[in-house]
């Protein structure tokens, strides 16, 4: 393959991967969970074209999803209604483009970490995560709480927003980064930083403008602008963050290239670590944390004060992203299962909420909690074996992209009648009804034929 067709596969792959991933996010999982299915995707698409070890990127990957993962603690859902109408486009594209950069800035800056993290010290990396408390706690005290800047409703402000704390938090570790590394893997976390929040702000950015299209034209045929909102996010951003790894790929790959100790564990400790990590993720933590946050803060005493503030950085993604890292580091094994395995199980977690909620399919508590732990059991034991086998960077990816896609065909079917296809047009059914899966189906095509062909 030339030069030319390699850097366009270091743009393109990405691009695709991070595509079906932002897609998936917004049909199969919500919040910084669901985002979690893009940061895998990235995590791993980088390393397969930089051609990193198995045991090496499973902790790059890690990171990519904690990195990703974040942007997705912020809410703007109402920031895209203002793009709908000619009068406050402006404003909402402004507001999506702030938003979008900073997403970018943390994919960028974690998956930056990760592709170097044999270069820099463990302690570093925790101090860093320290001092990105800290900055999410000034943000939130400095801008977010006080809606200073407030890119939701500016009237009647109902929403709480968080840009600002990520934003704040990602610049205190960067600014962290900048002091302890030598300037030459500075460079490189620099470069991803830059282009991670170029492709994050023009990714959202523009890419919401698809709303404004679609309320001028007003098609009956199409409606699917939002999806086209998400598709462009993704692919915009992905595309940053390969060439990012294009960029800096001679560097990365030499400094990723070492002598690799067995790390393997037996795949009970896996499975058991995997099934701690989920009941703790969604359901332990929620569950006793999340009711004691008190909005009043400081202003019942300073004791409370610090104990509100403490239980905010606790149930924060942040929290979480930081236990997943700690896993992470423990082993390959087990940062393989949080990368992929976590991320899957929170698709199928939403996937029986919806069938609840959204379509109405009739099932018992215990049908959804038994499909999700066999589901989840079974792709956590299809990881740690994939995890030991040779090409392991090609199946990971493939069953990261199949188990997600599974999950969303299934939600398809529970939301599509018989009798909605039999009296649609050809047409409509095209353009209306199955237009998102059938992006879905051909971006995980594509990324599957790319993975086996992948190039040397």
């Amino acid at each position: 393959m030339s030069q030319n067709q390699t850097r366009q596969a270091y743009i393109l792959f990405p691009g695709i991967a991070m595509l079906l991933g932002w897609g998936l996010r917004g049909y199969i999982g919500g919040g910084p969970f669901g985002a979690m299915i893009p940061g895998a995707m990235i995590g791993i698409a980088v390393c397969l074209l930089l051609d990193l070890s198995p045991k090496y990127s499973a902790l790059v990957t890690v990171f990519a999803v904690v990195g990703v993962g974040l942007g997705g603690e912020m809410t703007y859902g109402q920031t895209l209604r203002f793009l709908r109408d000619v009068d406050t486009v402006g404003f909402g594209t402004v507001g999506t483009t702030v938003k979008g950069a900073v997403w970018g800035l943390s994919s960028g800056l974690f998956l930056s970490i990760g592709l170097l993290n044999r270069r820099i010290e463990k302690r570093i990396v925790g101090i860093g995560m320290v001092l990105f408390f800290v900055g999410l706690l000034l943000g939130f005290k400095l801008i977010n709480d006080p809606k200073l800047i407030y890119f939701s409703d500016p009237i009647n402000k109902p929403r709480a927003e968080s840009w600002a704390a990520i934003g704040m938090g990602a610049m205190a570790f960067l600014a962290w980064l900048r002091m302890k590394l030598p300037a030459r893997d500075f460079r490189v976390v620099r470069s991803f930083v830059l282009w991670g929040t170029v492709g994050g702000g023009l990714g959202f950015g523009l890419g919401g403008l698809w709303l404004f299209l679609g309320a001028e034209l007003k098609l009956a045929w199409f409606t699917n602008w939002w999806k086209m909102m998400e598709f462009s996010f993704g692919m915009m951003l992905g595309m940053a963050l390969g060439w990012a790894a294009w960029l800096n790929r001679a560097y990365v790959q030499t400094v990723t290239q070492a002598t690799e100790k067995d790390d393997t564990k037996p795949l009970w400790t896996e499975l058991a670590v995997v099934a701690i990590m989920s009941l703790a993720i969604f359901w332990l933590l929620p569950l006793l944390l999340e009711p004691l946050v008190d909005s009043t803060g400081y202003s019942q005493g300073l004791v409370s004060g610090i104990g509100n503030d403490l239980l905010r950085i606790l149930t924060n993604y942040v929290f979480i992203g930081f236990l997943l890292l700690l896993v992470g580091y423990w082993g390959s094994g087990f940062a393989w299962q949080m990368a992929i395995t976590l991320t899957f199980c929170h698709t199928v977690i939403d996937l029986m909420v919806d069938l609840v909620g959204e379509t109405q399919v009739p099932t018992s508590l215990a049908f959804q909690i038994m499909g999700t732990i066999l589901s989840t059991l079974l792709v956590a034991f299809l990881t740690a074996r994939f995890s030991r086998s040779s090409n392991t960077l090609k199946r990971m990816m493939q069953l990261l992209i199949w188990s997600t896609t599974f999950v969303a065909t299934l939600k398809l079917i529970t939301q599509v009648t018989w009798d909605e296809i039999a009296t649609t047009a050809p047409a409509l059914l095209v353009s209306k009804v199955f237009f998102v899966y059938l992006v879905f189906f051909t971006a995980a095509v594509y990324c599957t034929w790319f993975t086996v062909k992948k190039i040397g």
